[in-house]
């Protein structure tokens, strides 16, 4: 097999420098997959496959880093899209898609009685931990050592240029360690607003894990007996493992939720959900945007809760998730490897490999063989994908085992 060549990508990428700081920013970046080996841009998608700038084809496992569901150029979404745009998207006023998609979510979302938009997870993660400082009159909230909600100054991952008083309010706790929740708890006992968690650990450069049923009805219990609120992050979980949202799926009581990514199948529209209970304080939050109240993402976000409700979008890539991990194990023909989360949206690591060597060197030989994964990012799976597709996906994996063992061995 012809090894791909990304000679324009990087030109580009040298040229982006220029203009952008660092050229491209964030996970998306060259230098956080594997620089060389992976392409620096896109040029076009369609269903599960992305054409990058040097007409290379890759079977897409990143879904756009989740966004992409049903498949990219979903025509009834981009139909929806398209039939809005005609009419023009952002207006002084929200458009007449704003309530059909409202009450659309409320009746489909558990634990929603009403809720509000935004753009990115960011938008709402910030948004929620306010409404539980108004609502409770405290300020402190729990999160899980290493976990990510977004990019804003009180939970940004890494810190530069953050003043210390944002976080001051933030307090760290090991997950999945009803033990740990506790003592910390115990330590800020009447000050907490709220615990923030994503329905499992997906971190990332470490395993997914599952919550333990243990941990999560201490959070449950925790939260009744110290009057805090239970906020989940379902930005990145949502509508992929349970169209009601993953809180209960999991055994979570949630007070309140955040969900973006999949719900307009790449259209950028994210929301906030809450119990009744929790109106009054909502109402009292200032929480505003430009291109929040964008019409063409609330046509495409009704599409997609449409069509995967009609289409049992779930259940396939539930099924197809599984015939990948299965045919992964089976690839790797003895290589110790740990394949964790749901399979809706799975990774895989080498089990001997704590600093990623390996799975950078795997998921790069794949890159230049036509399938995209992630070295330290859970993957996806989205329902264009069909089982010829994870035929392909398990050679060329098998391939890379190969290559993977004789560099290492």
């Amino acid at each position: 097999m012809k090894l791909y060549d990304f000679t324009r990508s990087y030109a580009l990428f040298e040229e982006a420098k220029r203009y952008v700081p660092n050229g491209i920013y964030g996970p998306r970046s060259p230098m956080f997959l594997t620089f060389g080996s992976y392409p620096a841009f896109i040029e076009r998608g369609d269903g599960c496959r992305i054409w990058d700038v040097d007409g290379n084809v890759y079977i897409d496992y990143m879904c756009s880093f989740g966004t992409n569901l049903l498949g990219l150029r979903h025509p009834k979404v981009d139909a929806a899209a398209r039939a809005q745009w005609d009419k023009a998207d952002c207006f002084t006023l929200p458009s007449d898609q704003w309530v059909p998609l409202a009450k659309k979510l409320v009746e489909t979302l558990d634990d929603s009685d009403w809720c509000v938009f935004a753009k990115n997870g960011s938008d709402v993660t910030s948004y929620v931990i306010t409404v539980a400082r108004v609502a409770t009159g405290r300020q402190d909230i729990l999160l899980a050592h290493g976990a990510y909600h977004g990019s804003h100054f009180w939970c940004q991952p890494h810190g530069e240029g953050v003043p210390e008083a944002w976080k001051s309010h933030v307090h760290y706790f090991e997950y999945n360690d009803a033990a740990d929740l506790k003592r910390v708890v115990a330590e800020h006992r009447g000050n907490i607003a709220g615990i923030m968690l994503t329905p499992h650990r997906h971190d990332a450069f470490r395993d997914q894990e599952l919550p333990a049923p243990e941990f999560v009805a201490a959070v449950n219990a925790l939260a009744r007996q110290e009057g805090f609120l239970v906020l989940i992050d379902d930005v990145r979980c949502g509508f992929r493992l349970k169209l009601s949202g993953s809180a209960r799926f999991y055994g979570y009581e949630a007070d309140l939720g955040c969900f973006g990514k999949a719900m307009a199948n790449g259209y950028p529209i994210a929301v906030a959900t809450g119990r009744a209970e929790l109106r009054a304080a909502a109402e009292k939050v200032y929480f505003t945007g430009t291109h929040f109240f964008s019409g063409v993402p609330f046509a495409a976000a009704i599409a997609t809760i449409d069509e995967i409700r009609a289409s049992g979008a779930i259940e396939k890539i539930d099924r197809m998730g599984r015939l990948l991990m299965d045919g992964l194990r089976e690839a790797a023909a003895g290589e110790a490897v740990r394949l964790t989360g749901p399979p809706a949206m799975p990774f895989m690591a080498f089990a001997d490999d704590p600093a990623f060597e390996k799975n950078r060197f795997f998921c790069g030989q794949a890159a230049r063989r036509g399938i995209f994964f992630h070295p330290h990012h859970n993957w996806f799976v989205c329902a264009a994908i069909t089982e010829a597709d994870i035929r392909q996906t398990v050679d060329v994996a098998a391939d890379c085992f190969a290559l993977t063992k004789e560099k290492f061995s």
